[in-house]
């Protein structure tokens, strides 16, 4: 637990990192939404999405590569420590597919879908995830098939949630801005 813990508050720093871009992906959707610059909307999940894989790819590889140091600021014992990079090995090297799904998230509620993002998270990182705990780590327990669920359920949750952005925006966002009143 104690390895996993100090994982996880490292996992944090490089979460909040991601998060910004998230927020500024929901923040600029929204605001070119209500201006009537649909165009703009795929430059900005463009944008948002290769700057959150960007952020997220560098900073979790960074904390893994420094993670005997890190997880020392929260304990010293070696078996915590190697837990600790246990995790760490799963979850920082794949935390980047979970920044990309949020920002997905962000440019639909920026346009207007909040419930179905909602439905989508929910069934893909809760609802597979016990399914998994039900199916696969049943066969194969161990905790690095339990930490592989995390990775599986983001790809398969962000995979959804592009297909909705292209349903969405298909018939949401016109082709066309709106025309600048004078």
């Amino acid at each position: 637990m104690a390895g996993n813990t100090a994982a996880s508050n490292i996992e944090g720093f490089v979460g909040t990192c991601m998060n910004a871009v998230y927020q500024a992906a929901l923040c600029f959707t929204s605001q070119n939404y209500g201006a009537g610059k649909y165009s703009r909307i795929r430059k900005i999940r463009n944008r948002c999405e290769v700057l959150t894989g960007s952020v997220g790819l560098g900073l979790g590889l960074l904390a893994f590569a420094c993670g005997p140091v890190l997880l020392k600021l929260y304990a010293t014992d070696p078996v915590v420590i190697e837990y600790g990079l246990l995790r760490m090995s799963i979850m920082c090297t794949t935390f980047f597919i979970c920044g990309m799904m949020d920002c997905m998230v962000g440019c639909l509620r920026g346009i207007g879908y909040s419930f179905v993002p909602m439905l989508v998270s929910l069934a893909g990182a809760c609802g597979f995830r016990l399914l998994w705990i039900f199916t696969v780590f049943q066969w194969f327990r161990s905790l690095e098939v339990l930490y592989l669920s995390y990775p599986i359920s983001w790809a398969i949750t962000g995979i959804a949630h592009t297909i909705c952005f292209i349903v969405v925006s298909r018939k949401k966002l016109p082709r066309e801005d709106k025309a600048e009143e004078v």
